[in-house]
């Protein structure tokens, strides 16, 4: 068998535009981000910062599963994707980054009291961790599009028949998730005495939702048997 990987032009696109993705997200965490300094009056009550942020974090691995699944359907299993449908889906994939970078931005920037100091920087690594691990997934995806051969033989695969290269996307919860809950908890209470978090304050929603998961099939079709080779399962 030849070492000659013909991947469908669809799939060459979506890694190409990936790529891009990836590069963006990249260069977006390594930017500094300044505090603003804001007047006494003006600062905004941390506790329910912090609450509205980790409401908009649980919605987001449903959010990602959503787009994932619109990529599998519209990009990899669709035979007739052209450059269009490819730059549109991923387009759609890069404005959910942008939200969430946006997000992280904000929560950074924001300038504090000291005793919500720790509040706001534990929830801006919350944002962080789950990014990290966003960008780590879309060099791995890019990588084994770029060369499915080399990501078979990495992982110790056969690379004839039906192979499974599964791209997984843990969104785990971040270290200081609970360090967060902790000083939510505390400061709710020293605020006011009756105004515990709400259930739906966004706290424990990592263990519910677990893994997204990207299956990508490379059976013998993927190596110029045919013009579709790619399976793509979610």
């Amino acid at each position: 068998m030849s070492d000659e990987l013909l991947l469908p032009h669809r799939i060459t696109l979506l890694g190409e535009a990936m790529r891009e993705t990836w590069m963006k997200l990249e260069s977006d965490l390594d930017r500094h981000i300044p505090v603003r300094e804001t007047d006494f009056d003006e600062m905004e009550d941390m506790v329910d910062t912090v609450r509205d942020h980790l409401k908009k974090l649980r919605k987001l691995p449903r959010r990602i599963e959503n787009h994932l699944e619109r990529l599998m359907s519209r990009v990899v299993n669709n035979d007739v994707a052209d450059l269009q449908t490819v730059d549109q889906e991923v387009s759609r994939f890069d404005g959910l980054l942008d939200d969430l970078i946006a997000d992280y931005r904000e929560v950074r920037s924001l300038d504090a009291l000291v005793d919500d100091e720790e509040g706001r920087d534990l929830l801006a690594d919350v944002y962080r961790h789950n990014l990290v691990e966003i960008r780590n997934w879309l060099g791995e995806l890019v990588q084994t599009l770029a060369d499915p051969l080399a990501a078979a033989r990495k992982r110790g695969l056969p690379i004839t028949g039906r192979v499974e290269l599964p791209l997984v996307l843990n969104l785990t919860a971040a270290p200081e998730l609970e360090l967060l809950k902790v000083w939510l908890e505390g400061n709710t209470n020293s605020v006011v005495a009756t105004a515990q978090p709400a259930r739906d304050s966004g706290l424990g929603f990592w263990g519910i939702v677990g893994a997204v998961v990207l299956g990508w099939g490379i059976s013998e079709a993927l190596f110029g048997d045919d013009d579709c080779g790619c399976h793509g399962d979610l």
